[in-house]
């Protein structure tokens, strides 16, 4: 899954990066901003959203943001009623609970024998739940290690129902170059960097958890 090299984990312990002051005055963390702006920078590149946020402490945080942002773009749309989100069994296992923690009703959508995401019971599920469809939440790859060569059907579907598409981005590290979440129709996601890019993670953090979202729910980048 990854490998934290001595060579990457060595910088964390600088006293350039480990005792900045977390009250310090902008003018003092300027190189702090750089870093920060430019990570930013790249993951919106490698991931197709409009923009990151890397607030988020882990990719917990990171899921319960994506699903409230979600929930928040619903209301302000009108549509209260949207408080049930789809979760394949084959997504990664923190959805549900992220989705409950959001206050949002869990419905199962059921895994084909193949590994991909049934699609006969999501229509089916997408009926059933109607109006009340606030989005799905996905694993690309699954956690079952299986690519959806339909993942865009899948977004689309849920689209066209009025719902959202929350891409799990535990998996990043097998995605990258691949294809890009934003561009096949996810809306949001939480970004694992700690699988992806060595971040320093285990035994109580630090974890890493950013999220992206697209230019849709970003005034300024529209």
């Amino acid at each position: 899954m990854k490998l934290n090299a001595a060579a990457e984990m060595e910088p964390i312990s600088w006293p350039e990066f480990a005792n900045i002051h977390p009250l310090a005055p902008q003018d003092q963390a300027q190189g702090w901003h750089e870093l920060i702006e430019q990570l930013e920078g790249w993951l919106a590149e490698i991931t197709g959203y409009a923009a990151v946020s890397v607030q988020p402490n882990a990719g917990s945080q990171g899921e319960l943001a994506g699903l409230l942002a979600i929930r928040r773009y619903q209301v302000d749309r009108g549509e209260t009623q949207r408080k049930t989100i789809l979760i394949p069994s084959s997504a990664h296992g923190t959805n549900a609970a992220s989705a409950v923690l959001a206050d949002l009703k869990v419905v199962v959508v059921a895994t084909a024998s193949d590994g991909l995401i049934d699609h006969e019971d999501l229509k089916a599920k997408i009926e059933s739940v109607g109006d009340e469809l606030a989005g799905i939440m996905v694993t690309y790859p699954s956690t079952h290690g299986v690519y959806d060569t339909d993942i865009s059907m899948v977004c689309e579907a849920i689209h066209d129902a009025g719902g959202q598409v929350y891409v799990d981005g535990a998996n990043l590290n097998a995605l990258m170059g691949l294809a890009r979440p934003g561009k096949f129709g996810g809306d949001v996601s939480h970004l694992n960097l700690h699988k992806t890019f060595c971040i320093p993670h285990g035994g109580g953090g630090p974890g890493v958890g950013p999220w992206p979202w697209p230019s849709t729910w970003c005034p300024t980048c529209r």
